[in-house]
């Protein structure tokens, strides 16, 4: 047990090389308590040893099959590689195994069917991430998490079309985190989609206040401008977009043809790069 409390002391100092090193001294001196396997998975976590980790956590659900932690921590793993699929079947398990709601399990979950629906699954699976995503604000999920979630249910919600509920969720995370790009810049696009323009264009300065090299900022909000009728400012932004990426060829518009075209949309939501 020494080495078990010393490598779970390891862990807790963030010396995960030594934590493994004193578990997996415990495991060769024959412990067959689950939480070994369980704490020595923590610390390959760390380390990113996904495989190893995966694997320890597998011994730890065979002993102990009613753990909700060990489900959960595999989950992480599994999301943490992108075998989102996997990660959703042990956060069912877990889910299952809590007999209640838990605000934490259906964050998780709602994150991993999210990442599966954005890498191509059906589209019923977004709906499912965004019921798991609002069932953890309603059951009060804490407040480390709680703006990502907020921006997760917008992601899924402009993905699906629902540009209204997009911004709604976008503002609960912006009232929680001003200054994050993303959660602004997914806004501007949504506002810009049912016909919000001027909010659109303050949400989209304030992305290139911070990131004045975006590109994308500039494209969308040359639209915004181009449905006020600020056909100057319209042309500067597309200009400025496409002298900022010459390569991307999405971004070299004709102006004739332009007319007629609302928005052009360069990616789904949540794929920004800055």
């Amino acid at each position: 047990d020494s080495y078990i409390y010393r490598g779970q002391s390891y862990l807790r100092l963030k010396q995960y090389e030594h934590a493994v090193e004193d578990l997996d001294m415990a495991v060769e001196l024959g412990s067959t308590d689950a939480k070994t396997w369980n704490l020595r998975a923590l610390a390959q976590r760390c380390l990113k040893n996904y495989p190893a980790a995966i694997a320890d956590l597998t011994e730890a659900v065979s002993k102990e099959p009613n753990n909700v932690d060990f489900f959960f921590n595999r989950s992480q793993c599994y999301q943490e590689t992108g075998e989102h699929e996997l990660a959703t079947a042990d956060l069912h398990k877990a889910l299952e195994l809590r007999g209640e709601p838990d605000a934490l399990l259906l964050y998780h979950r709602g994150l991993a069917q999210y990442a599966m629906s954005n890498s191509g699954a059906d589209g019923s699976i977004c709906d499912q991430a965004l019921k798991d995503l609002e069932a953890a604000v309603q059951y009060t999920l804490g407040a480390a998490h709680l703006p990502d979630c907020h921006y997760h249910i917008g992601l899924a919600c402009a993905n699906r079309g629902r540009h209204e509920q997009a911004v709604i969720a976008f503002s609960e995370a912006i009232a929680l985190q001003p200054d994050m790009t993303p959660y602004i810049h997914e806004r501007a696009k949504s506002l810009q989609m049912i016909g919000r323009q001027q909010e659109a264009i303050v949400d989209f300065t304030r992305v290139l206040q911070i990131h004045p090299k975006s590109a994308h900022a500039y494209f969308r909000r040359a639209f915004a401008y181009k449905a006020l009728g600020n056909f100057e400012n319209s042309a500067n932004d597309f200009e400025t977009a496409k002298a900022i990426s010459p390569e991307n060829p999405l971004l070299v518009v004709n102006y004739l043809q332009l007319y007629q075209t609302p928005v052009i949309e360069l990616c789904k939501a949540g794929q920004e790069i800055y």
